[in-house]
Parts: structure tokens; sequence; C-alpha cells
């Protein structure tokens, strides 16, 4: 078979010494030693150790263990979404799950790229790297939503510079895989930095990042994708034999590069091992990107986006906090706090379980968030710090941005307009401080501050606001005026000539200037 050719091809290095995953609603199999986990849990439920349910049954410990997690997880689990889980194989036996997903038209049933060295399907138990997948969601781009896996696979077949193994239609999207001489986990960088080359290639035509792991699962081929009841087929298979070196000639360095910037990023890690790093001075800034996940929610909540981002959310502030000083059971009631906010929110075990941050690694960038949770630009505007290095140039290149006839940068005209008439309120209209901030909307002290600004620097300010008015005096019979500002603008500058003239009367009365 076919399907089974292609799965015994990404595994060709495969042992008996490491284990394949493979991941599936396991409630829709029935166990093959049921009779034997149901006495073990009998027993073990009536206060019964391990150690003695395995003397009592004569059974390798080990196995006990392994029957009991297993029967807890299929049958102790009310929540439906539980039942998808992992179980890791060595190699006769993965190959035969394998043929039997596929000969009984499994639903969502998936398996392992990579292979482990133990029965856990995690980053540092990596063993064998043996292909990579690029996964296109094409159906969540407008421009090829409507066209079938083989039409997709057409139009970005010239784009691909090296023969893949496999194209698989996946019932949705498009697999296209690269499977190569197996290598060890130490070639982990090169094959991350190779997969993100492929992404930035292949970014618009909807390449998902988030397929882009060492521990990645793509499904069985023959089986069936439940969310529109196609089968997972493929559409072209090539007997290649590459080895990851060969993808190596993609990237844009050279290798006399390579070795440079390797040789300083030694030297400063070599500085890093000396300081001990103070994580307290990490926790204040956390607040920023809590408030721009709350605020990532809303907006999403707006829009109507329920799902697709939920568990891949609330592991990223997870981690954030892990990273940031806070603790594991600190981070998880940060997160529950974000799944109230949600429309449709997990439940406690899916928050604790499948958004648990895995150790040992490096937190995800300003860059990275924003890739895995797919923040455009419009979100990117209304966030504190999720925003690319170039937005916030930008944004703060605008702030900067002076009037070409006033002389001065929005912020400057806001402050200086507020204080206009803040003095205006209080010194010809006598009113309280905190009358004048319910009128303007800022606070009682923010009033407070700018008076006495105006008292400290009275001469001064009243030298800025004949200038100002001046400015605006001769600017609003220019056409620049008339056509480049808004109207509301206009009316704005308008009705601020009035009250700085009544300031400025009150001013020069006090402190004894003349007016010109």
């Amino acid at each position: 078979m076919q399907n089974l050719r292609l799965i015994k091809k990404i595994h060709e290095g495969i042992d008996n010494t490491c284990y394949a995953a493979i991941l599936t609603n396991w409630d829709l199999i029935e166990m093959q030693e049921l009779e034997l986990a149901e006495k073990a849990f009998d027993i073990v439920s009536r206060g019964a150790s391990e150690e003695n349910v395995a003397k009592q049954l004569e059974v390798d410990l080990t196995h006990i263990r392994k029957l009991l997690k297993e029967y807890k997880m299929k049958y102790c689990v009310d929540e439906k979404s539980f039942l998808m889980f992992d179980k890791l194989y060595s190699k006769e036996k993965f190959f035969d799950v394998c043929r039997e997903m596929t000969q009984r038209g499994q639903k969502d049933a998936y398996f392992s790229l990579n292979s482990f060295y133990r029965q856990n399907r995690v980053n540092n138990d990596v063993r064998h790297i043996n292909a990579f997948v690029l996964d296109f969601d094409y159906y969540k781009v407008d421009e090829y939503r409507e066209l079938s896996a083989v039409e997709f696979y057409k139009k970005i077949e010239n784009k691909l510079s090296m023969t893949p193994t496999a194209v698989m239609d996946s019932g949705r999207g498009l697999y296209i895989i690269y499977a190569f001489k197996h290598c060890s986990y130490h070639m982990d960088k090169l094959y991350h930095a190779i997969i993100k080359h492929f992404y930035a290639l292949f970014e618009k035509y909807g390449m998902d990042l988030n397929a882009t792991l060492t521990t990645q699962v793509i499904r069985i081929p023959g089986t069936i994708n439940s969310k529109n009841g196609r089968k997972v087929e493929i559409l072209e298979f090539n007997d290649t034999n590459y080895k990851l070196q060969d993808f190596a000639a993609l990237l844009p360095w050279s290798e006399k590069e390579v070795k440079a910037y390797k040789k300083e990023k030694l030297h400063h890690k070599k500085e890093k091992k000396t300081k001990q790093i103070d994580l307290s001075k990490r926790k204040p800034h956390f607040k920023d990107y809590y408030e721009d996940f709350r605020t990532l929610i809303h907006l999403r909540n707006q829009s109507k986006v329920y799902e697709g981002y939920r568990e891949l959310l609330l592991y990223l502030i997870r981690e954030k906090a892990c990273w940031m000083g806070y603790t594991v059971d600190e981070s998880i009631a940060l997160a529950k706090e974000l799944n109230d906010l949600l429309r449709v929110p997990l439940n406690d075990i899916e928050i604790e379980r499948n958004c648990k941050p895995s150790g040992n690694r490096a937190c995800s960038s300003i860059d990275t968030i924003i890739d895995k949770l797919k923040i455009n630009i419009v979100e990117q505007k209304k966030m504190k710090v999720l925003k690319r290095r170039w937005l916030k140039k930008s944004l703060y290149a605008k702030r900067k941005r002076k009037h070409v006839l006033l002389n001065r940068s929005p912020k400057q005209q806001e402050l200086f307009e507020r204080r206009t008439r803040i003095c205006e309120l209080k010194n010809v209209h006598h009113l309280r401080n905190s009358r004048i901030a319910e009128i303007l909307g800022i606070s009682k002290s923010q009033v407070t501050r700018d008076l006495q600004y105006i008292k400290a620097h009275g001469y001064e300010f009243i030298q800025k606001l004949k200038d100002y008015m001046g400015r605006i005096e001769d600017a609003k019979e220019t056409d620049y005026f008339r056509r480049k500002l808004v109207f509301e603008r206009q009316k704005q500058l308008l009705e601020w000539l009035k009250i700085a003239r009544r300031a400025l009367d009150y001013l020069v009365r006090e402190i004894g200037v003349a007016k010109n």
C-alpha cells in the first residue's frame, strides 16, 4: 500500500530503541487488555498501591502503570476533547497500528514525523529528525479558498526548488513533505532555519507556522478528516534521497557567515553565564503583554473569531508569565482570567494540560507571538508591545511629525490646547478643579499639575500662546488650512482661538506683560 509505504519512507531510520507517536480519539478503539485494566483500576480504587496491584495480578509494574494511564484517559474523563491523546510505539507495532488505522478508515488519526527516545512526545526527547512538512491551510486565503488541493498544488508547484517526497490532500488543506536520511536532534537548529525559510516564502499562500515543530504530527494517509468527511489522500509520491544538509543551500547565508555568527553567539553566551538573571526585573514588563492579550481577545470577540487561537494564546501567556518570574500556579491563574473573557472558553483541565509550556526553552519573541496568533496590522495598532518593529517606528515618527503650519507635533498641540482651556476655565469662569476635570475628561491631579506649570512658567507660557495664536491666524486663510485639515479640526482650532484670547487677557493682567 502506498499509504504505508510513505510512512515507512519517512521513518526509514526507526529501530527498536526509539518510538513514534500516533494521536487519535482512542475512545473509538477498544483497549486490547480492557479486562486486565479494569481489574487493576478496581484494585487501585480500593486504596492499593500500583506496586501491590502488579504483584497481585502478577504483571510487570511498568505495564500496569501504562494500562492504568490509558484506562483513565479513555474512561475516566467526561470531556470529549480529552479523548485525543498520544500513544508511542516501537518500530513494528507503530507500522501495524498505522496500517490498522488506514484499513478501518479511522477519523482524525495522526502520526509523528520524527521519533523519540522515550514514550513521550516532547521536544527534549526527540531522537531522529526524519522530515519536515509544509502545511498549507490555503482555504483561509480568499484567493485560493475555492480551489481543490490538486488545483492549489499546481499554483505553487513551480515555486518549489526541490522535488517533494510526497504531496498529500489533508482533507481541507495540503501537505508537502520532504523526507531525508534521519539525523540526530543536534541538527535541530538547522532544521528550524530551513523550515522558517520555507515559511517566509509561502506565508502568503497560507502556510501554517504552528506546524513547524520537531514534535509535529500530520494526518495518516487513508484516514478520514472528520471536519468534512473527506479521505486523506496521497496526490504524488517520489522516492527521494535527500540529506538535511541538501536543504542548507536554500538558506541566504554562506558557510563563512554562519561560522562567524556562531563564534559571536558563543562569546555572548559565555558572557551571559557569568551574569545571574534577576527575574524580578522582568516582572513589571508582564503587565503590558497581559493587557495586549486582553485587547486581542476583545477584538476577536467583536469580529466573532471564537476558535483557532484560544489554546495557543493561553499557552503563550503562561510561557511569558513563567519566563518573567511567575510560578506555574500563578501562570495558570492568569490564563484562567483570560479564558473567562473568551466567548467560547476552554475548561480548566485543558488550560492546565494542553496549554502547559515546555521547559528548557527560550521564550517566544514578539515577532513569533504575532506570527503564531496571526495578529494583523489593524490589531497591532491597538497593542502596546505586540507590534512589528517597523510599525512601532512608523507610529513613533508619526507622533513626532510636526504640523507644517503650526510647527508642533499632534501630542504638543493637544497638550498646549488643553493647558489653555484649563487656564480659561479656572481663571475666567472660576470653576473648581474637579469640575474642570469632569468637563475635559481627565483626572483632577492632571488639572492641578497643568495649573502649577502655568503659574511657574507664566511668562514663557504667554510667549508660546502668542506664537501659537499667530500661527493659527496666519494659517486659517491659506488653502492648506481649508483643504488639508478635516472640517472638525478647523472648527476646533477656531474655537480654541476664542478661548486663547480670554486666557491671554487674564494672564497679561495677572503677570503684567504687554500683549504685543
